[in-house]
């Protein structure tokens, strides 16, 4: 059965009464929170949700496919460790950044925390950044058979794009790995950086998407979609409902 996820970010508190009130009537099943490095994460603690954690991008210094970022990389991580210790996270999905592939790896050599999920990534990145597991090939060479790994439809479909190949074919080749966590939104077939649509808005096929998280062992589904409110938890909602219509 597919558990779907609300996507908050350290700064959404304002949200948190209604995502435990969304939990509790069983219409999310688990909060992905990314807090962003300093925010205090006390109220998050105390409300004893459902927890995977994502551990902040490169847009806030964590990037683990340049050497020059890797104490603050480390500091970041850490501080993510630490605090799915005390929420008893599930996961802690990283991004590998931009940059070059050995680092990255080098980077993770030494990291041995099996919560721990790789998420691809576009080719491209938001600022033009070469970005580091875009393809199988790179994204096996960082899971390295010890690691879990984070399906972003958008992520690989954008990559499909760049690489002049076929999203389906391409996402497919994704799909023979252990999947941990699927992210999800909606997008325009064509190359770039990630756009993160609504549900609807975009020209992606869902029905395949759901096709590919239900022949999957685990079936944990984060909305990755905007939030033009950041006090209201609305359009969550109605893109959640937009899916689970596609289920029927």
């Amino acid at each position: 059965m597919i558990k779907f996820g609300l996507k908050l970010w350290s700064s959404n508190k304002s949200l948190l009464k209604e995502a435990k009130s969304l939990i509790a009537d069983g219409i999310f099943q688990y909060v992905e929170l990314m807090v962003l490095p300093g925010d205090n994460t006390l109220v998050f603690e105390e409300a004893k949700l459902p927890y995977i954690l994502h551990i902040p991008h490169d847009e806030f210094g964590f990037n683990i496919g340049e050497k020059s970022s890797w104490e603050k990389s480390h500091k970041i991580l850490q501080d993510n460790i630490e605090l799915a210790d005390k929420i008893s996270a599930k996961y802690l999905i990283l991004h590998p950044g931009f940059g070059k592939i050995q680092n990255a790896k080098d980077f993770l050599k030494n990291i041995n925390d099996e919560r721990i999920i790789i998420e691809n990534m576009p080719v491209v990145g938001q600022r033009n950044e070469n970005m580091i597991g875009y393809n199988l090939e790179q994204i096996k060479k960082l899971l390295n058979e010890k690691f879990g790994f984070c399906l972003d439809f958008e992520h690989a479909t954008k990559a499909a794009m760049n690489l002049k190949k076929d999203p389906k074919k391409f996402i497919e080749k994704f799909v023979t790995l252990k999947t941990k966590v699927f992210h999800i939104c909606d997008g325009i077939f064509q190359p770039g950086p990630d756009q993160h649509l609504n549900i609807g808005e975009g020209q992606y096929d869902f029905t395949f998407f759901l096709e590919c998280i239900k022949n999957n062992n685990s079936q944990l589904v984060t909305l990755e979609t905007p939030k033009e409110n950041y006090e209201s938890l609305k359009q969550d909602l109605e893109n959640l409902e937009k899916i689970k219509q596609l289920m029927l």
